[in-house]
């Protein structure tokens, strides 16, 4: 479902599996599961879709990315997931 999300967004921003229900997206920790047939992620108090999600948070997080160093983005994406 997650890749269904991402795939019609166009999202730009590399999302890795850290365990169940836990991502990386973009620097951001994020907990995602699904709810009443959607995908939704955890914001401050309550829930926002996915959609919703990569809309608001997608351009900022592209952003930090760019001035992130190439083997930094690598060790958080490739080193806390449980593949």
């Amino acid at each position: 479902m997650l890749a269904n999300v991402i795939n019609i967004k166009s999202c730009d921003v590399p999302i890795s599996r850290i365990s169940e229900g836990n991502y990386i997206f973009g620097t951001k920790k994020i907990f995602a599961k699904i709810m009443n047939n959607r995908l939704v992620v955890r914001v401050g108090g309550g829930y926002s879709s996915m959609e919703e999600f990569i809309t608001t948070y997608a351009e900022s997080e592209r952003l930090r990315l760019e001035r992130m160093d190439p083997a930094e983005i690598e060790k958080l994406h490739l080193g806390n997931n449980d593949r």
